[in-house]
């Protein structure tokens, strides 16, 4: 009678994560199916860390200016730092992935890494374009009705921003739509492509929720900080 393990040698499955992501990696290179020769992908390398560093460097001094001048503690200003914060990590964590797939000359991580990497950027990305929205209401508010905001009013703000983005970011880790590898084969986003209903639909509400009104609310509020201007000007 056999009395080893019979466990032994076998091989665990992989989760369909897992298969997703193999089957989206490209493969090694020189391999058919390679997006990009070894040159390019060392090209992009030596990009990829010179845009990080100038990015890492560039919002490290926006932090550090603020903090050392008090003149530049505005309430209005702390967007700027929390634009520089999402900009300073999106230099860290996203740089360092897609650097080292290049030097590797494919997806160099697990479908956990691919997960944080869609997420983070994502995250970091969004938090950026809905500062940038607040801070387009806020000069429209201080233009067109003469409000002036206070520090309050600009943490609350940041506040909802940040949970406005994970609230976004995070329900592809719960199951509306899901991260998995892009098409070159270097970092990881939400799925696109996909025709599953649910996976169609997060895309659909993301593109609305996070593109087409913060845009509109960006147009709607320097269309009118424009016409004020046009018309001081006209009186005077």
């Amino acid at each position: 009678m056999y009395s080893g393990n019979s466990s032994r040698g076998s091989r665990l499955q992989p989760t369909p994560g897992e298969q997703d992501l193999e089957r989206r990696r490209p493969q090694a290179a020189g391999d058919s199916g390679t997006p990009f020769s070894a040159s390019t992908y060392h090209l992009l390398a030596f990009l990829i860390a010179a845009i990080g560093f100038v990015g890492l460097c560039n919002n490290l001094l926006v932090l550090v200016l603020y903090t050392k001048f008090k003149r530049l503690r505005t309430p209005t200003n702390l967007f700027l730092v929390n634009i520089s914060l999402s900009d300073l990590l999106v230099s860290f964590f996203g740089v360092s992935f897609t650097f080292l797939s290049c030097l590797r000359n494919r997806w160099a991580w697990d479908e956990a890494g691919c997960m944080w990497d869609g997420f983070s950027n994502s995250l970091f990305g969004i938090v950026s374009l809905m500062t940038l929205t607040v801070l387009a209401y806020e000069r429209y508010i201080r233009v067109v009705h003469a409000r002036v905001i206070d520090f309050s009013w600009s943490w609350r703000a940041i506040t909802y921003i940040w949970l406005y983005s994970l609230a976004w970011t995070g329900a592809p880790l719960l199951g509306w739509n899901h991260y998995t590898l892009e098409l070159h084969g270097l970092g990881c986003s939400v799925d696109w492509s996909s025709r599953e209903p649910s996976d169609t639909s997060f895309v659909l509400f993301f593109f609305f929720g996070c593109l087409v009104i913060p845009l509109g609310i960006v147009v709607y509020c320097y269309g009118h900080i424009l016409h004020a201007v046009r018309m001081v000007s006209w009186i005077n």
